[in-house]
């Protein structure tokens, strides 16, 4: 059988386009509380997972971390030590980003929330190669399940065999090749740009 065009990809958000770390957050959360990172650690655990699956709103999160940290922090500060994860530069070069966009069309696929991407998408001038953002606080479902997939291969209008998904999680790579779906593991920008050759996309 012939193998489909790629038309379409889909890219993973943090360490894939956008590098991150957790320790930012929880040193700005001690400046704030005084609180450790282990109680820290201890007071969100579950939350995140919770807020980025949609079950939580920005405000019931913020007030549930503030709960759990027995210190309530005003939503703009609390706000502004979750976003200090992200590192300023993106990981996948701009250059890059427009050639791949102007070959295919490009979508990101994230396990995110809402104030994580309200702050990526006014702050990062690469998102703008991409046609949409198939987010899992929106979905509802956290990759790997198949229900992020479904939406995003729904709202791209593409069939699996036509399009090719990225991540840095091995699970989720395993989950997008289950449907059918071209998929490879990042590693690096380096590698990125190999398996782009490697399948004449670039």
């Amino acid at each position: 059988m012939k193998q489909a065009k790629l038309n379409c990809c889909f890219l993973d958000m943090g360490k894939v386009l956008l590098d991150f770390n957790w320790e930012h957050f929880g040193n700005r959360m001690r400046q704030l509380t005084g609180v450790s990172q282990e109680l820290l650690q201890e007071a969100i655990r579950g939350l995140a997972q919770s807020y980025e699956s949609g079950r939580l709103s920005d405000a019931e999160f913020h007030q549930a971390v503030c709960q759990g940290v027995g210190k309530q922090i005003p939503l703009r500060e609390f706000a502004s030590a979750w976003n200090s994860i992200f590192s300023p530069d993106p990981i996948l070069p701009e250059d890059l980003l427009r050639r791949l966009a102007a070959t295919m069309d490009l979508w990101v696929i994230s396990n995110t929330n809402g104030i994580h991407f309200d702050y990526v998408s006014k702050n990062y001038r690469c998102l703008q190669y991409f046609r949409g953002f198939v987010l899992s606080h929106e979905v509802g479902a956290l990759k790997p399940d198949r229900k992020i997939f479904s939406e995003a291969l729904s709202r791209a209008g593409v069939q699996p065999r036509e399009a090719l998904f990225v991540d840095d999680q091995i699970s989720n790579v395993a989950a997008a090749r289950e449907l059918g779906i071209d998929a490879f593991q990042f590693l690096s920008s380096e590698q990125f740009t190999v398996e782009l050759k490697r399948r004449a996309i670039l």
